[in-house]
């Protein structure tokens, strides 16, 4: 019996050690399981992170095509902006020569203006002895009336028509 009772205990220590290997293989087996899950996991990452990194790579190069657009409209608006200033300065200068220019025009318009002044202060003097000779001629001396000019007086005296012309007569020779 001593058999027996070994070989049970024997049997019982195989099927203790048989289910032992068996919890031990079906925890490796979950160990492995979930090991894989972690690799597949990490796998999904690194697929996923290299995507947004190709993402990434694409919206920087997306970003450099567009400053590097915006690099070119500026060198074409500073471009631009230059020919307008030289513009601009060509139209300075032509601004400043017009000013110049009105500057001696208005200087010549003055001289004219006083010269102008000058001329019509001396027509008024004119004008003023004119009537006055005028009036002088229409006034004449009551003397002229007893005057008897004739070509012989208007020889010795040529001054007497101009105080008495209305009397002076004409002869004929």
């Amino acid at each position: 019996m001593e058999r027996k009772s070994c070989w049970s205990l024997n049997l019982c220590l195989i099927i203790f050690l048989i289910m032992g290997l068996v919890g031990y293989i079906h925890f490796k087996k979950e160990l492995v399981s979930t090991l894989t899950n972690e690799v597949e996991f990490s796998e999904a990452e690194v697929r996923e992170k290299d995507m947004d990194i190709k993402n990434y790579g694409l919206a920087v190069e997306h970003t450099q095509k567009e400053f590097d657009d915006v690099d070119k409209e500026v060198k074409e608006l500073q471009d631009e902006v230059g020919k307008l200033n030289s513009a601009k300065e060509e139209k300075d200068k032509e601004v400043k020569a017009c000013t110049d220019s009105k500057a001696a025009l208005s200087t010549d318009i003055a001289a004219v203006e006083k010269e102008k002044s000058e001329i019509e202060g001396e027509k008024t003097k004119w004008v003023e002895e004119i009537n006055g000779l005028k009036q002088k001629i229409e006034n004449q001396s009551p003397v002229c009336a007893f005057v008897n000019i004739t070509s012989e007086v208007l020889q010795k005296e040529p001054t007497m028509k101009d105080l008495c012309a209305q009397n002076a007569v004409e002869v004929k020779v």
